[in-house]
């Protein structure tokens, strides 16, 4: 089990322990200070000027932007993989943390394809557990846009996504342990996964507890989910015509698992030796 867990996750996962979404922890003046300076600030729409991951990652860092960086999301933020089925979970638990005149979940815009992209009219991330507390406080919020819905309603959208998209979910505390965030990953603009790669820090992005294996005798070595991967990590074998996959640098996401048509691969649990 990884060092968060150990720390926040009461013998579990750090995001199946109910207290990190609990009314309690969300009350804390440590919580509330990051969240209403997070959802209160005036976040300007894009687009930021670059067409790739890789132009984004390629920027100059500037004086002491990793330190800083670094700091606040240790202090405050936690990004970390989790598989459909644990996103669904995930919703359930937040479910029950939520009185009986709230919503479970507030779908908002995300804001790194609002920042990329220039808006985001999708909705694509999900406020959990929180949701009155906050969301009557921050109308203009990235627009103003934000619609409420049951943890069943938003468990079917993670389904509908699943079959034409390649989405990687991922919890996000919001003053650390508290998990106020079920995100629903664009890769190419994800700005935790750019600071991680650009900066080089520790943090914020976290790989899942799983790794996806390949079923050789299923796989007929179509490419499906080497183009589907969001993180470029499995490859065709030339020799063999079957597709491999590194579980170091597999993220856990499941997105190849859930994209390919012959069943050909499957998310196993997995302790990474790197830690991340």
């Amino acid at each position: 089990m990884c060092d968060y867990c150990t720390q926040h996750g009461a013998g579990e996962r750090w995001y199946q322990n109910v207290r990190n979404y609990s009314k309690e922890l969300e009350s804390t003046s440590h919580v509330r200070d990051f969240c209403e300076s997070y959802f209160s600030r005036d976040v300007p729409a894009g687009t930021d000027g670059f067409t790739s991951i890789l132009d984004r990652i390629s920027r100059p860092i500037r004086p002491n932007e990793r330190d800083r960086v670094d700091e606040r999301y240790s202090k405050y933020l936690h990004h970390q993989v989790v598989t459909r089925q644990e996103a669904k979970q995930v919703l359930e638990i937040a479910s029950h943390q939520t009185d009986e005149h709230e919503r479970a979940v507030v779908r908002l815009p995300c804001i790194c394809r609002h920042i990329s992209h220039g808006g985001d009219k999708d909705l694509r991330c999900f406020g959990i557990a929180f949701s009155d507390t906050y969301t009557r406080r921050f109308p203009s919020y990235l627009g103003g846009n934000h619609q409420y819905v049951s943890a069943e309603e938003a468990s079917e959208t993670l389904d509908e996504w699943t079959q034409t998209e390649s989405i990687v979910h991922a919890v996000s505390a919001l003053g650390v342990p508290y998990i106020g965030m079920l995100c629903n990953c664009d890769m190419q603009v994800c700005r935790p996964f750019i600071h991680r790669q650009r900066l080089g820090i520790t943090s914020p992005w976290y790989k899942g507890h799983y790794a996806a294996v390949v079923n050789d005798t299923k796989c007929v070595g179509c490419g499906t989910c080497e183009k589907a991967c969001p993180f470029g990590v499995i490859e065709i074998d030339i020799e063999s015509q079957i597709a491999r996959v590194n579980p170091e640098k597999c993220h856990g996401c499941g997105v190849c698992t859930n994209h390919c048509d012959d069943q050909a691969l499957d998310l196993v649990a997995y302790e990474r030796q790197s830690g991340y």
